[in-house]
């Protein structure tokens, strides 16, 4: 009988425990932040300038989100991952005696201004995106990238400087007259479909 005694206590510490955490992460994120996840993120400690869209959930930016620094007008796309630790210590942290129960290799990742970074891009910690820079959709950067620079790729290298890219996008533009979702459905569907659906 005390075994299952101190096993409900803990169950029902676990589901306090619990509780609690969803009650704050409420009041935090729904009342405190007004259900903004860059007012959250910046209320967790990250550093983010203004007019960013961010696309990511907020578990992204890791468990130290006081190391990541975002610049002015930066997207970051869906599924974007920013580390700002290398967990690989968990599987030696026994053997070294001065060893932080927390692992003990840490960076920062820095966004500068007028960035996109791609869906399910990964930044590694002490990465650095220079401004005017741009990520491709799931790559993995693990060196810092100059401004003014595409990088593609796992791990992701430049592929091309800005003025490159922006030519090969006005090479392959559609003209678009659409100024709202419903004409431009329309006309997308018939210039790309042949027809309208």
């Amino acid at each position: 009988m005390g075994n299952m005694s101190n096993s409900l206590r803990t169950l029902v510490q676990v589901v306090v425990n619990g509780l609690q955490r969803r009650i704050h992460f409420f009041l935090t994120y729904y009342v405190h932040c007004r259900a903004d996840p860059v007012e959250y993120l910046r209320f967790l400690g990250a550093r983010i300038g203004q007019g960013c869209s961010i696309y990511t959930a907020y578990q992204n930016l890791g468990t130290e989100p006081w190391l990541i620094e975002i610049g002015n007008d930066v997207t970051l796309g869906q599924g974007v991952l920013l580390i700002t630790h290398d967990g690989t210590s968990r599987l030696f942290r026994d053997r070294l005696p001065e060893m932080s129960p927390f692992g003990n290799r840490f960076g920062t990742v820095v966004i500068r201004d007028n960035c996109f970074v791609g869906n399910n891009a990964i930044i590694l910690p002490g990465v650095e995106i220079g401004p005017d820079s741009a990520v491709g959709a799931g790559s993995v950067v693990t060196r810092s990238v100059p401004p003014r620079t595409i990088v593609a790729g796992n791990p992701a290298v430049p592929i091309k400087t800005l003025e490159q890219y922006i030519e090969g996008y006005r090479q392959r533009m559609i003209p678009l007259e659409a100024t709202d979702r419903d004409s431009l459905r329309r006309e997308l569907t018939t210039k790309l479909w042949g027809q309208e659906r």
